[in-house]
């Protein structure tokens, strides 16, 4: 994510692999559902956009991304001017995802949100996604 834009509205946090693993053994009884699907898990990256002056960069920056990344959109979700997107990143002769890329965009009120999840991604082992 060091490719997106900085500035006045936009936050981001990085959360390395040794923060994940302490919080692994906080996550409790709702938390024990994910811990098959979070123990390949590397980093994880959240940007934040609440600015109108930078929404249009950001949102260009995001495609701008996803072209040089190989993805697979796994949901696309579109409701009252909010548009959710989620993307397996799958490196050119790998079957396994390496990352996931959680976008989400509000233009009425100039909000962009991406998450993106670096490590092995078991989705079979995500509650519910084999239903």
């Amino acid at each position: 994510m060091g490719s997106m834009p900085t500035g006045d509205g936009i936050s981001k946090v990085y959360v390395g692999s040794a923060m994940l693993s302490m919080a692994e053994g906080m996550m409790g009884d709702y938390g024990d559902q994910f811990k098959d699907t979070m123990k390949d898990i590397k980093s994880v990256e959240a940007y934040s956009c609440e600015s109108k002056k930078m929404y249009d960069t950001v949102a260009a920056a995001f495609e701008k991304l996803l072209k040089t990344l190989k993805t697979e959109e796994m949901v696309y979700s579109e409701e009252d001017g909010e548009v959710s997107q989620i993307y397996m990143v799958i490196p050119e002769g790998s079957k396994e995802p390496t990352a996931m890329l959680i976008y989400n965009a509000d233009r009425d009120f100039y909000e962009i949100n991406i998450v993106v999840i670096h490590g092995k991604i078991n989705a079979s082992a995500i509650p519910g996604a084999t239903d």
